[in-house]
């Protein structure tokens, strides 16, 4: 398997993770978290485990002063942002809405990634990006019917946050071991979720057990999954490709939902699936071209 391939898969591994998300949300809601308390347990729970093993692993966790100061950024302002911004647009927005208005973020990175001069765009990945933003319309089925102006700019301001942090994350990520870059990022997460839950009494610690499995959940699957897969494909892929390929996250959840809640797929819905497997078939068959190689071996 080729290392554009390698990448690909890990991408689609980690989109297949933070799929787990909304469904691992609500379960921990009905254990009595709330979106505190749940965020807080994710990236520390998520970043101690990480620490143990990079510990048995004898990898060194000290890196350069400004890779160190990036990468707390990014996980303060990149995930705490994003995930502050696209909690907020929920309270809103339908669910649906709010998933397709997030996925604006390949075209943001796309035109970032163009304009910076970070990769180069062809043919390929144009016709990939417009056929997966059809395919999550599709999929998804959003309405604007009753779309408040809040939820949009907080949901919008969440894609523009994912898409920096995303472009951030390729340049810093050559020389870097992707756990150890996962680490660092969790860390500042959770801490200023802590912090923040502390500080406004959002903090709690009584909950079902059911609560707390669900939380034990999501540090596993939509954040040590989920990261560590993603940085360590973004090396491989790019910017551009991993964004692209993050697509297939609402279809991995779409059909999470079928199986474990039961909720059922329509037509249109199986139809837009379809349409974005093949976006993402053609990414992989003709939008491999990179200007500035970014791929390590790990």
């Amino acid at each position: 398997m080729s290392q554009k391939h390698h990448g690909a898969w890990l991408i689609a591994a980690s989109a297949a993770g933070f799929a787990t998300l909304g469904i691992l949300i609500k379960s921990a809601f009905s254990g009595g978290a709330n979106i505190s308390t749940i965020l807080a347990g994710r990236f520390l729970i998520a970043s101690f485990f990480l620490f143990l093993y990079l510990r048995a692993r004898k990898t060194p966790l000290c890196i350069g002063r400004r890779s160190s100061l990036q990468l707390m950024l990014m996980g303060m302002v990149g995930y705490g942002g994003m995930s502050m911004l696209y909690a907020n647009a929920i309270h809103y927005l339908p669910a649906s809405l709010t998933g397709m208005l997030l996925y604006t973020y390949p075209a943001l990175v796309t035109v970032i990634a163009l304009v910076l001069g970070e990769e180069s765009f062809n043919a390929a990945k144009g016709v990939a990006l417009v056929v997966c933003s059809a395919g999550l319309v599709l999929l998804l089925g959003a309405s604007f019917e009753g779309a408040r102006l809040e939820g949009v700019l907080s949901v919008l301001g969440a894609a523009g946050i994912y898409s920096c942090y995303i472009i951030i994350g390729n340049r810093i990520l050559k020389d870097i071991d992707p756990l150890v870059t996962s680490l660092w990022v969790c860390a500042s997460a959770g801490f200023t979720f802590l912090v923040y839950a502390l500080a406004t009494g959002g903090l709690t610690l009584d909950l079902a057990p059911v609560g707390w499995l669900s939380i034990l959940g999501i540090a596993l699957f939509p954040t040590l999954i989920a990261v560590v897969g993603f940085f360590a494909g973004l090396r491989l892929v790019g910017a551009t490709n991993a964004s692209i390929i993050s697509m297939l996250e609402p279809l991995v959840t779409v059909l999470l939902s079928a199986v474990l809640l039961g909720e059922r797929i329509t037509a249109l819905q199986g139809f837009g699936g379809a349409v974005l497997l093949f976006g993402g078939l053609i990414l992989q068959l003709w939008g491999h071209e990179v200007r500035h190689e970014t791929v390590t071996e790990f």
